[in-house]
C-alpha cells in the first residue's frame, strides 16, 4: 500500500513539474514573436512624447536652411486670414514711407524760399515780381488736387505783370529729388474733382465780350504721364457785338435754333481757329459741358498767403 501511494504522489509531481515548464515556453514564445523586452520604453511616456511633437504651434516651429557655414532661421509668422507669412515679405516700414513724404515736404519748402527770397521759378526763370511788391497776393497750397495718392505743391503767382501771373502745379521726383510741372497757367483756374481744369484767359478779346461768357481752355489729367493735357480751347460769339464776324461772314442764324444771340466754338486740342470750327448752340454747348464732366464739384483748395516765413511743414 506505501509503494502504491508513493508511485500516485510521483505522479502529481512529475506533472506540476510538466505544467510549470510549459508555461514558462510560453511566456518566452510570446516575448520573442512580438518583439518585446523587459527594457522597451512604457506605451504611455512614449504617446505623451508623440503628443508633445504633434501638438506644437506653427509658429513655434523653426526651419534651418544650411548652407555653407552659414545657418538661416525661418519663423513663419501669422497673417490676417491666420496662414503663415515669410519674415522677408514683410510691408515696407513706416519710417521709409515717412521719409520719402519728408523729402516731397522739403524740396516744396526749398521752392517756395527760392521764389520769396531770390523770385525765381525751380527751372530757374524768373518770377518777374515788382520791387515793390514781391510775394504780396501770392499764394500756396499743399494738396493732392489730381487725386493720385500724393500731395502737390500749387502756386498762384501775381504781384507781377498780367503776362507773367501764373498758376503751377508741381510733383515731385522721388527719383531726381526735384519737382516737375503737371500744369500751368493763368491764375484763378477752377480744379473739378474728376481731374478737369477750367482754366480762363487773360484776356477776352473774342466776339463775346458783352454777356456772362468768358473763353477758357479745359485741361484734363493723364494718369499715364502724371500731368495735365489741353483738350479744348472754348470761345462764343455775341449776335449783340457784331452782326460779321473779321472776314464779313454774317451771324449764324440757322445755328443760333434758340435765339439766345450767342453761338459757341469748341476748339479741339490746343489750337486756337475759329474759322475752322463749325459753331454750336447754346442747348448743344451747355449739353457739350455736361458730356466733358464740368457739372461735377469743384475743388476748394486750401490756399495760403505766400510770405518769407512760411512753411510747409
Amino acid at each position: 500500500m506505501i509503494g502504491h501511494k508513493m508511485k500516485k504522489i510521483t505522479i502529481v509531481m512529475y506533472i506540476l513539474v510538466l505544467l510549470l515548464l510549459t508555461g514558462c515556453s510560453r511566456e518566452e514564445f510570446s516575448k520573442e514573436e512580438t518583439g518585446t523586452t523587459d527594457e522597451e520604453i512604457p506605451v504611455q511616456e512614449l504617446t505623451e512624447e508623440e503628443g508633445e511633437q504633434q501638438g506644437a504651434e506653427p509658429e513655434q516651429i523653426i526651419s534651418q536652411d544650411i548652407s555653407g557655414d552659414k545657418v538661416t532661421q525661418s519663423v513663419p509668422e501669422e497673417s490676417g486670414d491666420g496662414t503663415g507669412q515669410d519674415g522677408s515679405q514683410q510691408a515696407i516700414p513706416d519710417g521709409e514711407e515717412k521719409d520719402v513724404k519728408s523729402a516731397r515736404l522739403q524740396k516744396y519748402q526749398s521752392v517756395l524760399t527760392d521764389i520769396t527770397t531770390k523770385q525765381i521759378y525751380p527751372d530757374g526763370t524768373d518770377c518777374g515780381f515788382d520791387g515793390s511788391s514781391t510775394a504780396s497776393g501770392n499764394q500756396f497750397a499743399v494738396y493732392d488736387v489730381d487725386k493720385d495718392g500724393e500731395e502737390e505743391l500749387i502756386l498762384r503767382i501775381t504781384s507781377t505783370s498780367t503776362a507773367g501771373m501764373r498758376e503751377v502745379v508741381y510733383d515731385y521726383d522721388e527719383e531726381t529729388d526735384t519737382v516737375r510741372e503737371e500744369y500751368s497757367g493763368f491764375p484763378g483756374a477752377y480744379f473739378y474733382d474728376n481731374g478737369l481744369i477750367e482754366e480762363e484767359w487773360s484776356h477776352n478779346q473774342g466776339m463775346a465780350p458783352l454777356g456772362d461768357f468768358w473763353p477758357y481752355t479745359l485741361h484734363r489729367y493723364q494718369a499715364e504721364s502724371d500731368s495735365y493735357q489741353c483738350i479744348f480751347m472754348v470761345d462764343a460769339w455775341e449776335k449783340e457785338f457784331r452782326e460779321q464776324d473779321y472776314d464779313g461772314n454774317p451771324y449764324p442764324e440757322e445755328i443760333d435754333a434758340e435765339k439766345s444771340g450767342t453761338v459757341y466754338y469748341l476748339m479741339e486740342g490746343g489750337a486756337y481757329d475759329m474759322t475752322a470750327t463749325v459753331p454750336v448752340s447754346k442747348t448743344v454747348y451747355e449739353e457739350w459741358r455736361k458730356e466733358q464732366g464740368l457739372g461735377s464739384a469743384r475743388i476748394e483748395i486750401p490756399f495760403q498767403e505766400l510770405t518769407k516765413d512760411i512753411s510747409v511743414y
